[in-house]
């Protein structure tokens, strides 16, 4: 199937569709050159202001690990930090579960 003049139909067959009610109805250009004055408007809801002000409230907000990050550090450095396979293993099933019900 040949597509490269696919939409010429369309547009040829609204353009007709145009001249044929400006020609029934000499008006109605006049209205539709008014519905094109209109404005947008924006309408903002209550999620929206709650979402702004969590994000200034996390910008705002200081979280000190350091001391955790380098207990971490240190375990890895001489070996004594542990990995808990079977802790790992029960969160990637539970990040699969999240994703698996979007």
């Amino acid at each position: 199937m040949d597509i490269k003049n696919l939409n010429s139909g369309l547009v040829n067959s609204r353009l007709n569709e145009s001249s044929q009610t400006t020609a029934k109805n000499p008006n109605a250009a006049n209205n539709s050159k008014a519905s094109d004055t209109t404005t947008d408007q924006v309408t903002l809801t209550s999620v929206s202001s709650q979402v702004k002000n969590l994000e200034e409230k996390a910008a705002s907000s200081t979280v000190d690990n350091q001391e955790k990050i380098n207990a971490l550090k240190a375990a890895i450095q001489d070996g004594s930090y542990q990995v808990d396979a079977q802790s790992v293993a029960n969160k990637l099933i539970q990040t699969e579960v999240l994703f698996a019900t979007r």
